[in-house]
């Protein structure tokens, strides 16, 4: 929120309830999501999984009751997409990239064994520090950016495109060029990183989606990356888009 009241962007917060009831196209133009807000699965619990169950309704004062809810894949995530295929913009950060292969696009996990099972903190572990990506800075969420940006990497998802989300009008926007992106800081592993996916968008029904893996906005600090989120919000709704026909 800091970020919209400092640069001008007007907002409104918007909880479980109100997105699980739907009509999200005639409210609202853009939903941000950071991190942890869009579960990959219904049995994550609150950030890290360390929140527990939330108070009943009778015991929190009756103007925060709306607050109450939890956004889950059962119920909000078929909103969110109803809300893509009205012509919504979606903007996610973090964690809730996870809204990319709820919404049926080929994206996967770029961060795995040769099993496939997501790499240990023995294998890849890299808790915040800047790395530095390649950014398609023709497209117009890329706006203004340099072709190589650092990015606040703080055990951030990254994206591997399936064989098929080209056809799905999927674009990368940004992705590790090299096998030691390290910028400041330290990384365990980094080399795991080379050619995965940081940022990518897609279009959805009559949408637009964008999926960030790093923390763009950590803290209100790395302002070399907000002109990612900036640039969405001014998208939204506008014509034409350069994604899938």
């Amino acid at each position: 929120r800091w970020e919209l009241e400092q640069f001008g962007f007007p907002y409104q917060r918007v909880y479980a309830q109100e997105l699980d009831a739907g009509q999200l196209a005639k409210k609202y133009d853009v939903l941000i999501f950071p991190t942890e807000a869009i579960p990959e699965t219904d049995r994550q619990t609150g950030f890290r999984g360390f929140f527990g169950r939330q108070p009943d309704s009778t015991e929190i004062p009756a103007e925060f009751r709306s607050w109450l809810g939890t956004v889950t894949v059962a119920k909000t995530v078929p909103q969110l997409k109803q809300f893509l295929a009205d012509g919504g913009t979606i903007i996610t950060i973090g964690t809730s990239i996870s809204m990319g292969p709820h919404a049926g696009l080929a994206i996967g996990d770029a961060l795995v064994d040769t099993s496939g099972k997501h790499l240990s903190n023995e294998q890849f572990y890299i808790p915040g520090s800047l790395l530095q990506v390649r950014v398609d800075n023709t497209l117009p969420i890329a706006y203004g950016e340099p072709d190589h940006v650092d990015v606040f990497f703080d055990e951030s998802p990254v994206m591997r495109l399936g064989s098929g989300a080209a056809q799905q009008g999927v674009q990368p926007v940004a992705w590790f060029e090299t096998a030691h992106p390290l910028r400041s800081g330290w990384a365990w592993g980094q080399e795991h990183l080379k050619d995965g996916v940081a940022m990518a968008q897609a279009r959805v029904g009559k949408g637009r989606l964008f999926l960030f893996g790093p923390e763009m906005l950590f803290r209100g600090q790395p302002h070399g990356t907000f002109k990612f989120l900036f640039n969405g919000i001014y998208l939204a709704g506008a014509t034409p888009f350069r994604g899938a026909a």
